[in-house]
């Protein structure tokens, strides 16, 4: 089992899926006036990553878990 394909599908995907909420927009810290960009930046970054944590973490398992047996099969018949 190659853990390094594992955990890179994983990572990639992950973030994949929660590219759409980090760039979201209409945050209440958007409107706070006293907000540091670096402040805006970690929030919408947090939130993006742990928005629907559940779901995304099933979502990349199963794709890296895809990827990772298509890749051996490949390798085994060639």
């Amino acid at each position: 089992m190659n853990l390094k394909v594992l955990l890179i599908t994983f990572v990639v995907t992950y973030v994949l899926i929660s590219l759409p909420a980090i760039f979201g927009i209409g945050y209440v810290i958007d409107w706070v006036p006293e907000a540091t960009l670096f402040q805006k930046f970690k929030k919408y970054f947090v939130d993006g990553l742990l928005m629907n944590f559940l779901i995304k973490l099933i979502i990349a398992s199963v794709a890296a878990v895809v990827v990772h047996f298509v890749l051996s099969f490949r390798r085994k018949s060639t």
